[in-house]
């Protein structure tokens, strides 16, 4: 006697769908051995086939020929699905599971209805087994089973490859129902396995299913990669001329470190400036203008060009004159009169930035050409008092 015991692939969650399932087939296997004339109207009939039935004889399952408890027919399908329908819950989840489960039994069911030759009575997990089967393969297909074997004269246990094990099966389906073979189902079988491999190779292609290294469709991907890398050969490239030198190589591989470390560093700066400039806007939005300045002044240490909108960029020039912070405040209001020359009031920016030159950073030559352009356009009376008299002071104007 040989059967599975378990695969190589861990499990990252309790599959609980699975377990339920195994508990609602042997349950309801149960109920149709004790009541079999009740069962009866549950089985799918082929010739005359009801909607209920292509998913409730899923669920039963033949008694065993002398005590009904030791039915291999049970048995078989639920330590086939204890065995690969683990894995698959985990993948799929408990609700994308329970769909394919059922979805596979319903097609098995269409195939037993619509091939000829399945048998009038069809009872059993066998369709929707093997559509959890052909769903593993899909997914975990350089995975291996334990398969125990019970002789007479020697036991053990071997791995078995996967994809081995199960393309036998279904290749042994195929010859049995080409052959004609009665009394199991391999109709079913061949259609179950059919919905769940196409099912999770849509799944993958589409990306509704994440992507894993080691599925079928990575396997086929780097397949066809390596058959294009032999007909290349065949057609005589030499891979190994193109090779350069070590220390070429060498450069190479430096120069796109520098390269990619570049990158990094401009992303992380770029994510920095966004990052300040919000907070110097949140600052002004709430009133808090000492924060916002202080906040400007860190994004001018990442960027120096850095300029804010026209009237947050004059708002804090005019709090760092205030926190006599002179040279930071001279340097955004040049930004200011460069960036917004057609500003309505430029005169008083003008005013303010000719002061802050004459009177804190001895800067006289620039403080005369502020100045004198600012009285020509100030009409407020302090203003051009202020402004005559720093210019008086500069030797600009006489009494």
């Amino acid at each position: 006697m040989i059967f599975p015991v378990r695969t190589d692939v861990p499990l990252r969650s309790r599959p609980w769908m699975n377990w339920l399932i195994i508990l609602a087939n042997v349950a309801v296997s149960v109920w149709g051995w004790k009541y079999p004339t009740l069962a009866e109207h549950y089985e799918l009939n082929g010739r005359d086939p009801h909607l209920f039935n292509f998913l409730s004889y899923a669920f039963l399952h033949q008694a065993g020929t002398l005590v009904p408890w030791l039915s291999i027919h049970l048995i078989g399908n639920m330590l086939a699905l204890y065995m690969f329908g683990n894995n698959v819950n985990d993948r799929l989840g408990s609700v994308g599971y329970l769909a394919l489960y059922l979805a596979g039994a319903v097609f098995a069911a269409v195939g037993c209805v619509l091939v000829p030759g399945s048998g009038p009575r069809v009872i059993g997990a066998s369709g929707a087994v093997m559509a959890i089967t052909g769903a593993y393969l899909v997914l975990f297909p350089r995975s291996h089973v334990t398969l125990m074997y019970l002789l007479i004269v020697v036991n053990g246990a071997v791995e078995v490859p996967c994809m081995y094990l199960v393309s036998f099966f279904v290749a042994l389906d195929l010859a049995m129902n080409l052959a004609g073979s009665s009394g199991v189902a391999h109709t079913a079988h061949i259609w179950g396995v059919m919905l769940g491999f196409g099912v999770c190779v849509g799944l993958l292609a589409t990306r509704l299913l994440p992507r894993d290294p080691f599925d079928f469709l990575a396997l086929v991907h780097r397949w066809n990669r390596r058959r294009q890398y032999q007909s290349l050969v065949a057609a005589g490239y030499d891979p190994f001329v193109a090779i350069p030198p070590a220390d070429v190589r060498r450069a190479d591989d430096q120069r796109r470190e520098r390269e990619r470390r570049q990158r990094e560093v401009n992303d992380a700066r770029v994510e920095r400036i966004k990052e300040l400039r919000a907070q110097v806007h949140e600052a002004i939005a709430h009133h808090n203008l000492p924060h916002a300045a202080i906040v400007f002044l860190e994004l001018k240490s990442v960027d120096p060009d850095q300029v804010l909108s026209r009237q947050a960029q004059l708002d804090v020039a005019n709090q760092l004159a205030s926190q006599q912070f002179y040279p930071q405040a001279a340097e955004a209001y040049e930004q200011f009169l460069r960036h917004y020359p057609n500003f309505a009031q430029i005169e008083h920016v003008e005013l303010m930035l000719g002061l802050i030159c004459a009177r804190y950073l001895n800067r006289r030559a620039r403080a005369k050409e502020l100045l004198s352009h600012a009285v020509t356009r100030l009409h407020g009376e302090s203003e051009l008092r202020m402004a005559r008299e720093e210019l008086e002071k500069l030797g600009v104007l006489q009494h």
